[in-house]
């Protein structure tokens, strides 16, 4: 039964809709076509049996007489009957006395065997014979009556008719013609309403199936038109689609979250979590970016190493959370005191990197100094107490012997360092060793 399982279920529908309507058709038809031809030779049997049997009596005179004339006016009567094709006499010998009518064959051998008035019936080629013996009553004598008479009859001879059977043949055929087509319309009717119905319940089911095909493979749009005729079908299609829509919107809601989760861990992978400034990583992939453009374009690029002098005491003296408030304060500073295209970075602790681009060496000193001059210019009050940081910053312009990212980092912290070596809160750039 796999090929049933793998069947569609409007196919199968209309497998349960068709086959027992074709069943029953083809059963009543039967049944009525079988009863139809049984009534319409009951009925030629009957109407054969009783024209022998008005006959036999009929021709009692004719046979005892012998008169011709009345001979063939009964036989002129009998061939007036519907359906009779011929009729015969016969003596009581067998021999023929009269025929009228289309040939009859002899008289058959089981006639010649009866005695009484039973009528025999014989089937032929498009015929039905019947045949039945005349008998002649004895005469009652009512004043002497005979217990040896009582009863008795002198067979006279036979009588013989045979029917036509194409007009029941005919009529058997219209039966089944009709029967064929009421059976046919009905089947007819059936396959249209079947198909009809399959199609009511078995498109908006497969649909369905489709859409949710769609869904599970990642269409979330996948809707279906709610327009079924029948209203629990409609009510599924409704809660199918308003299904589907809360999915699309959890859906929808969940991505959001999602992006937004992926952006803030991007942010934070790429910035300094206290100040917001870009962190360390975001410096080393700007900077490495910054020095490809140089190459590329040979943009002047500048880098200043930044470290801020006393920023120790403040923690020591009012604790870290004080500190960072400072670091913060300081990275709005630093970025206030920038250009658009410049850049600047924490790099942790107390350190930070600014990147300067087009920028030459003079307007370098410049922005430099001012960085140096604002944050030692700042004043930080906590606990009742002013605090005042400087920086020290060490400056390094790719040029020179400075030609990767490597060597201008090292040569600004070198610089850096000179800076505070030399007092601090100053700017140092970066001179190659004398030899």
């Amino acid at each position: 039964m796999r090929w049933l399982r793998n069947m569609s279920l409007g196919r199968r529908m209309l497998m349960v809709l068709l086959v027992p309507s074709l069943v029953f058709a083809f059963v009543l038809g039967a049944l009525f076509l079988y009863q139809s031809n049984r009534d319409l030779d009951q009925a030629t049997l009957a109407r054969g049996q009783a024209i022998v049997s008005f006959l036999g009596p009929a021709a009692e005179y004719v046979l005892v007489s012998g008169n011709p004339v009345a001979l063939e006016a009964l036989m002129a009567r009998a061939l007036e009957q519907a359906e009779v094709a011929a009729v015969a006499f016969y003596d009581a010998e067998g021999e023929v006395l009269g025929r009228a009518g289309e040939a009859l064959s002899g008289l058959p051998a089981a006639v010649r065997a009866t005695s009484g008035d039973e009528v025999v019936v014989d089937v032929g080629a498009g015929r039905l014979r019947f045949a039945a013996a005349v008998l002649s009553g004895a005469p009652e004598v009512v004043d002497y009556p005979s217990p040896s008479m009582a009863g008795r009859a002198e067979r006279l001879g036979w009588v013989q008719v045979e029917l036509d059977t194409s007009a029941r043949d005919a009529a058997k055929r219209r039966v089944l013609l009709t029967v064929g087509g009421v059976a046919l319309l009905a089947f007819a009717g059936a396959v249209v309403m079947a198909l009809r119905l399959a199609r009511s319940v078995g498109e908006p089911v497969a649909s369905l199936v489709q859409a949710v095909r769609r869904m599970a493979a990642g269409d979330l749009q996948a809707r279906v038109p709610a327009q079924s005729a029948s209203e629990e079908l409609r009510a599924l299609e409704s809660g199918f689609n308003a299904m589907a829509e809360s999915i699309a919107d959890n859906q929808r809601t969940l991505q959001a979250r999602i992006d937004a989760a992926t952006a803030q861990l991007v942010h934070q992978a790429r910035h300094d979590p206290l100040t917001g400034l870009p962190n360390r990583r975001a410096f080393e992939e700007s900077i490495e970016h910054a020095v490809a453009i140089h190459r590329r374009a040979g943009d002047v690029l500048t880098l200043l190493f930044l470290d801020l002098d006393h920023f120790k005491a403040v923690n020591d003296t009012c604790g870290h959370g004080a500190g960072d408030r400072l670091l913060c304060e300081l990275a709005r500073l630093l970025r206030a005191r920038l250009r658009v295209e410049d850049q600047v970075f924490r790099l942790g602790g107390d350190e930070f990197a600014v990147i300067l681009r087009g920028c030459s060496r003079a307007d370098a000193h410049l922005i430099a100094s001012a960085l140096c001059e604002a944050v030692g210019g700042f004043a930080f009050d906590c606990a009742g107490q002013t605090f005042r940081v400087g920086a020290s910053v060490g400056l390094a312009r790719m040029e020179g012997e400075i030609h990767d990212v490597e060597a201008m980092m090292q040569a600004a912290d070198q610089a850096c360092y000179e800076a505070k070596r030399e007092g601090r809160g100053r700017v140092i750039e970066y001179r190659r060793p004398q030899a």
